[in-house]
């Protein structure tokens, strides 16, 4: 819409100067405002011809400037609400650094509780965690004959590992996992059962309380930058470049998962993960048995190796 604006502006503004122009030729050549044979001014003639210039070509230079002042007025607006927009977007990139530096979390191994990770290491406690719980969950689907294709694994993992299947958690995750009715019961009670076998690991730990803020920011940021009516495909396209390049590996894995479960419907649905390469620089054979390509088609980072 602002170039379509800014052409009509150029070609009204081409259009106004092209007639001032000829005019003013025409009307200098014209016989009737030529000196007589004595090459004296006529006064009176001239001041007709000034009256004439002023009232017809003037008027054609004002709606120029009219014209221009117009565009100059909507190019400031839409500079400022660019500049609004920017800011505001890497306000939320500060945010998402803020968050992530925030975070602390524990060990898995519960016999060392006085091991703690903050910032990006608390994702690879996060990546080891969903690691850990793929095979038991494969184990308990292979051992009751369940079918489940990929991306329903890999949603039951997500929600075990965001939501938690321990303590006050184990009925929230049972309806979670309701959408696999009739045998959601069975299959949680399962899964859990699967977990308790080594106490020693808190693999049904949740992690909600961590991820749903920082999920969330990221989400709403892209969503400012993609809805904008201010800023060109090229424009978006580097700002979240700059957001891309937050994203550690091990936070990347974890946004893998948490797009193929049942949070990423609407990042699909929006086509954000492939309009702005979201996770191009996941490394290759870097999440469990799923290659991001299946999924997400795009030029990924070690392609280019």
């Amino acid at each position: 819409m602002n170039k379509f604006i800014k052409v009509i502006f150029i070609l009204l503004s081409a259009l106004f100067g092209t007639i001032g122009i000829i005019s003013f030729f025409i009307i200098i050549f014209n016989i009737s405002y030529q000196f007589n044979n004595s090459k004296i001014i006529d006064p009176e003639l001239a001041s007709k011809f000034g009256d004439f210039f002023g009232g017809f070509i003037g008027t054609i230079f004002s709606i120029m400037s009219v014209l221009l002042l117009i565009y100059t007025i909507l190019h400031q607006n839409r500079e400022a609400q660019k500049s609004t927009l920017e800011t505001n977007f890497f306000r939320m990139i500060d945010y998402h650094n803020q968050n992530v530096n925030q975070l602390k979390v524990s060990n898995l191994d519960r016999t060392r509780t006085d091991d703690f990770y903050e910032g990006r290491r608390a994702f690879v406690q996060f990546k080891i965690q969903i690691h850990r719980l793929f095979p038991i969950v494969r184990e308990v689907i292979t051992e009751n004959n369940y079918e489940f294709t990929e991306e329903e694994v890999a949603d039951i993992v997500y929600m075990i590992f965001f939501y938690g299947i321990e303590g006050s958690w184990i009925s929230f995750i049972q309806d979670k996992l309701s959408r696999y009715a009739p045998i959601h019961l069975e299959l949680s009670a399962k899964i859990q059962t699967k977990i308790d076998l080594n106490p020693d690991l808190k693999c049904g730990r949740t992690n909600q309380t961590h991820l749903s803020t920082y999920f969330r920011n990221m989400y709403n940021a892209i969503k400012l930058v993609d809805s904008s009516k201010f800023l060109n495909q090229k424009e978006k396209e580097d700002l979240i470049k700059i957001y891309r390049a937050q994203l550690s590996n091990p936070e990347l894995y974890i946004l893998f998962f948490n797009i193929l479960s049942r949070f990423g419907k609407k990042w699909i649905k929006n086509k954000y993960i492939i309009k702005y390469n979201i996770i191009k620089n996941i490394p290759r054979n870097y999440c469990e048995d799923y290659e991001p390509n299946d999924y997400f088609k795009m030029n990924y980072e070690d392609d280019d190796n």
